[in-house]
């Protein structure tokens, strides 16, 4: 992909904010929505589509697109719901019945059910077999080979997955052949080369996948989410044969989007020790460039802050990359902290890192208040997207840190190092004291442009107790208790209230506060993984348990939702204890109405840290949604343990 291409990427989103959605037809939609697949920008290309089927509600190739978003996305289980309605309805063309099947085959990837995996291995290649014999059978002759080949190796592929081998090399022999018959008048077919590549991967002709899988990544049309996903298929082939080497081989022959959080020493500041001062930048910015070479990056994670911040952002830009910015509060009070403290031209560099990234996200949009929490927050938040745009191209992400290796204070580039290797690889460190000493060997180091004399700011917050903390927000409500008879609303109590009070003994640690009134209950945890444990016990205890007189289904289902972020905590003089308030609070309850009966709605916050922390879980993609007392619309995801 050409530089140019790249850095064209970076405006989808803005042009997504600018599109006329009112008056714009299903082709232009589904235009913008493909660009955004083909960049990996899985979710907002489902936003798009589903923004296209409000006002095109019966539309086809909407609804299909909204699907394979999801399915790129990882939430496989949300897009069936949207292909079988599809189908349902009549439509059982060869791409959604395809569709389906990809989804049906992805939650046979994931689940660690070994009933339902078999159960969706054959529904993955029912549905396959569907498109493919039932299209063939309308052209015995083969004509129209330009969309039968990708069933057909798909049919290869899930019975290669499921040890029908004989099946599986006779429908690989005859995708490849169908590929050769097209690429006779298409040579630069990327998915098409592809699939002749992943035809010769499993008749174990591992010389010619190589090559075509070669052919296939230089082709022009070979966009990063189209990579990531051969990639993925190829992988999991090359990964059951017994000889190693063979998934070593494979796997060298693609290229990575190169996916990179960055983090690093801010400029020096009077009276702090010695570890970035003005005078190392071009040296930084030489080895950070070096870096992003090695590592192959176009996709970048960053705060903004003066120092190793901006000049990462800035490297990005130049390369043609995307940049996704993190500020932990309000943008005019990080610049005090956290920018004009470096002096020089700072400031002006951060409004313009600002102005050219793909998205900047705020942990929360007030201020600061001497609360240096809210840096580790921002710090966890910032990996764990970078973990999520991962996880949707099957690659693993990258940290890039400039450090001195010591231990810093509270939300510094320790704590990320720390952080980052209990979850991922070893980061990428470009050593701060090696810098110095090369700077100490230059006899005139180089001199930044602009007055470089550091400002000294003191922080707002210097002289204010931290009056918030970080908090986990959980809201319960019971479905179906406006159905329950007068006379039974002590066994009501008994069962919901009862019920949830055995589940918090079983927690690690109690949720900080807990209320409830009739069929809705409220908690704040200090701890995310104890709130993403009671919220999944809860779901499952009221929905799968059996409590006729109580619901004439048997179940009383439950709407949960969260959202994490800085609370308030104050004495509540009607309770007569501790409280929680604030804006994070209100965001967590305006959720709860939106929910699914039965279902946990997380934010998006929530779903990052999930990712980033959390691997006994996992989430599908809901939708931006609007919540609930015109609080606005942001996205959601639905929670679920790992593994279906």
């Amino acid at each position: 992909m050409s530089q140019l291409a790249k850095r064209n990427s970076v405006s989808l989103r803005r042009e997504w904010r600018l599109f006329d959605r009112d008056r714009a037809n299903p082709e232009a939609f589904l235009k913008l929505c493909e660009r955004m697949v083909q960049v990996g920008e899985f979710l907002l290309a489902h936003d798009v589509a589903r923004a296209g089927l409000k006002l095109h509600p019966n539309h086809k190739s909407l609804a299909q697109r909204a699907a394979h978003a999801l399915c790129k996305a990882g939430s496989p289980l949300t897009a069936t719901l949207i292909l079988e309605e599809l189908v349902s309805s009549g439509v059982n063309d060869v791409e959604t019945q395809s569709l389906l099947a990809s989804a049906y085959k992805d939650l046979c990837e994931n689940t660690n059910n070994s009933s339902k995996k078999q159960e969706y291995a054959d529904l993955a290649i029912a549905r396959y077999e569907q498109a493919y014999l039932g299209k063939k059978s309308m052209d015995p002759n083969g004509g129209d080979a330009d969309n039968l080949y990708y069933p057909c190796i798909n049919i290869a592929f899930m019975n290669f997955v499921c040890m029908n081998y004989e099946k599986a090399r006779e429908y690989a022999a005859t995708a490849g052949k169908m590929c050769l018959k097209i690429l006779e008048k298409d040579e630069d077919n990327y998915w098409v080369r592809a699939t002749q590549a992943e035809a010769f991967l499993l008749l174990g002709n591992i010389d010619e996948a190589l090559d075509a899988y070669a052919l296939a990544v230089d082709l022009t049309d070979a966009k990063p989410s189209y990579i990531a996903s051969t990639r993925k298929q190829a992988l999991q082939i090359s990964s059951l044969y017994e000889d190693e080497n063979i998934r070593q081989k494979i796997t060298q022959a693609f290229p990575t989007l190169g996916i990179i959080a960055c983090s690093g020493h801010l400029i020096d500041t009077p009276g702090k020790s010695r570890r970035f001062p003005q005078e190392a930048e071009q040296i930084v910015r030489a080895k950070i460039e070096e870096k992003l070479d090695f590592l192959g990056a176009t996709c970048g994670y960053s705060s903004a802050a003066c120092g190793t911040d901006i000049i990462f952002l800035e490297a990005m830009a130049e390369r043609g990359g995307e940049t996704h910015v993190f500020l932990p509060f309000a943008k005019d009070e990080f610049i005090q902290t956290s920018v004009a403290r470096g002096g020089g031209d700072w400031v002006a560099r951060f409004e313009k890192v600002l102005d050219d990234a793909t998205s900047v996200h705020y942990v929360t949009n007030e201020g600061y208040y001497g609360d240096d929490g809210l840096f580790s927050f921002c710090n966890d938040v910032m990996l764990g997207f970078a973990a999520m745009r991962s996880r949707g191209l099957d690659e693993v992400p990258d940290l890039l840190l400039f450090w001195d290796g010591k231990k810093g204070q509270e939300g510094g580039t320790s704590e990320v190092a720390n952080s980052w290797k209990d979850t991922f690889q070893e980061p990428q460190i470009i050593n701060s004291n090696d810098v110095l000493a090369l700077l100490d060997q230059i006899d005139e180091p180089p001199i930044p442009k602009g007055d470089t004399k550091p400002i000294f700011v003191k922080s707002f917050g210097d002289t204010v107790t931290a009056l918030r903390s970080v908090k986990t927000m959980l809201f319960a409500d019971v479905e179906s208790f406006t159905r329950v008879n007068e006379e039974l609303t002590a066994q009501f109590v008994e069962v919901f209230h009862g019920g949830v009070a055995n589940m918090i003994k079983e927690l690690n640690c109690k949720p900080e506060f807990v209320n409830s009134w009739g069929d809705s209950f409220f908690a704040v945890f200090d701890d995310l993984n104890d709130a993403l444990k009671l919220a999944m016990n809860m779901r499952d205890f009221f929905g799968n348990g059996n409590w006729p007189e109580l619901s004439g289904s048997g179940n009383l289902d439950v709407r949960i939702s969260m959202h994490a972020g800085p609370v308030y905590e104050e004495f509540d003089p009607l309770l007569k204890k501790r409280n929680f308030f604030g804006r994070h609070v209100n965001q967590a309850a305006r959720i709860e109405p939106i929910v699914l009966p039965g279902s946990v709605f997380v934010s998006e916050t929530v779903a990052a840290l999930v990712s980033y922390r959390y691997g006994e879980f996992d989430f599908e993609y809901a939708g931006n949604l609007e919540l609930a007392k015109d609080f606005g619309a942001y996205p959601v995801y639905i929670l679920q343990r790992k593994g279906y």
